[in-house]
């Protein structure tokens, strides 16, 4: 897969690079309790798999979460959410919060629709976009990520990998 775009790919020069974006780089995850052990094996399998061929130049926290979805404050239902360091009441590092009740393709197209808005906010590409086209990049960045890793995975289709994952 060409990774042209706009994540940051775990080269040793990236990784040079962006070294002194944070104190701390990398994802961290955290799980709600109620998770069961299969899905937190499947969620650190991808995980390793992004950490394998991307960089994080700043820490961000994932939060997985026992629930099908979220109420969205604009109204209906999300199946992530992502708030940048500023919008976090302060903290110092970006947060994801992902609901775990979904079959895992989904989870995985969610952390990565949400990581891409990650590196959005990293390179400060969402404050020139509108909210629709952040979204439609996030989406189209997310199923390029789950193609590769159904390639990666598997070596099936992305059709067959929904079935497989």
């Amino acid at each position: 897969m060409s990774k042209q775009f706009l994540w940051v790919t775990n080269t040793e020069e990236n990784r040079h690079f962006y070294s002194n974006s944070a104190a701390k780089s990398n994802l961290s995850l955290r799980f709600a309790s109620a998770i069961d052990h299969r899905t937190k094996i499947n969620i650190c399998k991808f995980v390793r798999y992004l950490r394998k061929e991307f960089f994080f130049p700043i820490r961000c926290n994932v939060y997985f979460c026992n629930q099908e979805k979220f109420d969205s404050s604009k109204g209906g239902f999300c199946y992530g959410i992502f708030y940048s360091n500023e919008e976090s009441g302060g903290r110092i590092y970006p947060q994801i919060y992902i609901p775990s009740k979904m079959n895992l393709y989904s989870v995985f197209h969610s952390l990565s629709h949400e990581l891409s808005h990650y590196f959005q906010w990293y390179f400060s590409d969402d404050k020139n976009k509108s909210n629709r086209s952040l979204e439609i990049q996030a989406s189209k960045y997310a199923t390029i990520i789950l193609e590769d890793y159904c390639n990666y995975v598997c070596k099936v289709s992305e059709n067959e990998c929904k079935n497989c994952i």
